[in-house]
């Protein structure tokens, strides 16, 4: 394939099915690659599935008894387990290799086949979905896989960026327990707190929180409340007028603080009175008016049919040879330079078979593995909360170096240590108050030597805070900026600020969790943890566009373009589609013969391939996690002391990152450094 896109004349060669593998390429397809997908004569297992329309739009498939010849030409090779990668290596050694195994090339499962569900069963996904009842959820997304395809698409760009800056021929391993380990980035363990079975909460489906959750209105409709800060807890109490709560002793230390039982149960009635008492329209629009977060439950076809969506053109539609009309998301991100592939349908079996062998292309060069691919970059991380924050760490996790800076009162989300580690690992920090010229001049000193800025200010504060495009770009001109609104191309939302459960809520999640039951809330913080993955593919892909063009652009991500994303295959819509899987009240599984089953007094997920003993101790506890070297350990987390938390996601790409800074912990060696 030959486009415009940053990988035009790389090829790609794609030996696996199913969702992992195939959406990695796909992403890679999206930004003209070459991605020839090898199938056996009866195709991808994945074939009669709606969703395999979009992970392999803008391939071409072919047939072969013998892929050596083929492999000899490939830049990057995906495959699906270390075998198939020694193999590859062998034949292509100049190319970038991913292997992407099921339960990872260690541990108890190794070499086995393995399905999504079993996955969410073994790595904490379904035992801390909340709920009600004290057993795990089937969570009806294939969060996993999903989060594998992202973190499989940034392994590929990082090894294409190692081998043209580095002249190395990295091999990686992105299993589909590292893609559960990615949708649960914040998950820790710590000997200073109890540990407590995560999923049962007093709220059930609605979370933990009681000022962070699911409400119902009195016209029986659902909208989803989001004050995750004192500022904006204040803002709602001042809302529905019950200030008089604010001082009130028995709620200590909001909005937080409120999870304990006792405040818990105190002010729950409170507020789910107060919200039944108007409609859920009247009840946003005066909400909005105090600058609380919140947004209604809607179905996914109700977010299609939102100005939101079709202000961002989630959604396009081609016409397919089998199918007719077919609609289905685009590329979750939008480079400057370099415009996503035209949407073309995925091949039929072998369909490329004789114009793919009649060609040639030049073997890939590099040689060695190679350190940390990114070494040698330097990112500003001016962003706050967790997904902008993530970006950052991610690439830190790949040997850039980082350098957070926050305000002096620090991002609002460190009071959430320990996550507040798992989500800065890697970084170095620095407190600068923007709004004073010379600390605003010392940043643009430290961007004159970055190679990326990251940030996600609502419209118009970067330009308060003197970070404009036009700013920074003025103190180096091909630095990569990241922009990662919340609500994306909508600046009707500008003043609306964006959390994950709120798209969550606004992109169908909760409803189809929920089914005919009450909407539930997704534990994993699915936007907050697939938006970095995707936004730091984007980074690295501008790096190496870069690299090899002398272009420099800007990166646009949003948590809204994620909500697709994340449910990507749910969006594909046909004529005669069958429907996506809905959920329901605490679900168990879809039928009898795939479903959690409790035996004396253990959990497991039970299917045709047998039982899979249900994770209880979450994703850094998972024996799958630990003996595949996913976890690592920091005996001094600020703020918290020891902790177990994710580490290195990708295998191969270097050590795992340090700890996250204290506030301000590094402004001496700082600015010693950036004089």
């Amino acid at each position: 394939m030959t486009g415009f896109g940053a990988f035009s004349g790389i090829r790609v060669i794609e030996l696996t099915e199913g969702i992992a593998g195939p959406y990695a390429a796909r992403f890679l397809a999206d930004q003209s690659a070459d991605v020839i997908k090898v199938e056996r004569i009866e195709g991808d297992s994945y074939r009669s599935d709606p969703g395999f329309q979009v992970l392999n739009r803008n391939k071409r498939s072919v047939v072969v008894e013998d892929d050596t010849e083929l492999l000899k030409t490939a830049d990057v090779v995906i495959v699906s387990n270390a075998a198939e990668a020694d193999r590859a290596r062998s034949v292509a050694p100049g190319s970038v290799i991913v292997a992407m195994p099921t339960w990872g090339s260690a541990g108890p499962m190794t070499g086995e086949s393995g399905s999504w569900q079993q996955v969410a069963a073994a790595t904490g996904i379904a035992w801390n979905q909340v709920s009600w009842t004290e057993g795990p959820v089937h969570v009806v997304l294939p969060l996993a896989s999903y989060g594998a395809g992202m973190l499989g698409a940034l392994a590929v760009a990082a090894g294409l960026y190692a081998r043209e800056a580095h002249g190395s021929a990295p091999t990686y391993e992105v299993s589909e327990v590292a893609g559960s380990g990615v949708m649960q980035i914040g998950d820790f363990w710590s000997p200073e707190i109890p540990k407590e079975r995560d999923g049962a909460s007093p709220l059930g489906p609605a979370g933990r929180a009681p000022a962070y959750r699911p409400f119902r209105t009195a016209d029986n409709s659902w909208f989803f409340v989001a004050c995750g800060t004192y500022r904006f807890y204040r803002s709602m109490l001042e809302a529905i007028e019950r200030l008089d709560l604010l001082d009130d002793p028995r709620l200590p230390n909001p909005p937080w603080g409120l999870i304990e039982p006792d405040p818990l149960a105190y002010i729950t009635p409170i507020l789910e009175s107060a919200f039944m008492s108007r409609s859920r329209n009247e009840w946003i629009e005066i909400l909005r008016k105090h600058d609380v977060p919140c947004q209604p439950i809607q179905t996914r076809e109700e977010f299609l049919g939102s100005d939101l969506a079709k202000r961002n053109q989630l959604i396009q539609s081609i016409d397919h040879p089998e199918f007719g009309h077919l609609s289905m998301p685009i590329q979750p991100l939008h480079l400057d330079a370099c415009p996503a592939e035209p949407m073309l349908p995925a091949p039929t079996i072998g369909q490329h078979t004789d114009e793919v062998l009649r060609e040639s292309h030049e073997p890939a060069v590099g040689s060695g593995q190679g350190g940390p691919p990114l070494a040698g970059t330097l990112a500003i991380d001016l962003a706050s909360f967790i997904a902008g924050p993530v970006i950052t760490r991610h690439l830190a996790m790949l040997g850039s170096e980082v350098v957070k800076v926050e305000p002096p009162d620090a991002d609002p989300f460190r009071s959430f240590s320990p996550m507040f580690n798992g989500w800065n690992q890697g970084k170095r920090g620095i407190t600068l108050d923007l709004k004073h010229p010379s600390d605003r001049e010392f940043l643009y000193q430290m961007v004159r030597s970055s190679d990326i800025v990251v940030e996600n200010f609502r419209p118009g504060v970067a330009e308060r805070l003197g970070c404009s495009s036009q700013d920074l770009r003025e103190a180096r001109d091909d630095v990569v900026l990241v922009k990662s609104p919340g609500y994306g191309a909508d600046e009707s939302r500008a003043d609306q600020p964006a959390f994950d459960p709120l798209l969550q809520a606004l992109g169908g999640m909760m409803a189809a969790q929920g089914g005919d039951d009450d909407p539930v809330f997704l534990t994993v913080p699915v936007h907050d943890a697939a938006t970095p993955v995707i936004a730091a593919f984007g980074v690295v892909t501008a790096l190496y566009h870069r690299l090899t063009t002398g272009t420099t652009q800007t990166v646009h991500t949003s948590l809204v373009q994620t909500t697709t994303a994340a449910q990507v295959a749910e969006f594909v819509n046909y004529e005669e589609r069958p429907d996506p899987v809905f959920g329901g009240f605490d679900h168990k599984g879809p039928d009898e013969t795939h479903r959690y089953i409790e035996e004396n007094g253990s959990w497991f997920w039970s299917d045709d391939q047998g039982q899979t003993p249900v994770e209880i101790n979450g994703f850094v506890g998972s024996p799958l996690a630990l003996a595949n070297g996913l976890v690592c350990e920091h005996p001094d987390s600020p703020g918290w002391g020891p902790l177990t938390q994710v580490g290195q996601l990708i295998k191969g790409a270097g050590p795992h990152p340090n700890r996250a800074p204290h506030l301000n912990e590094h402004e001496g060696e700082l600015r010693a450094e950036f004089k």
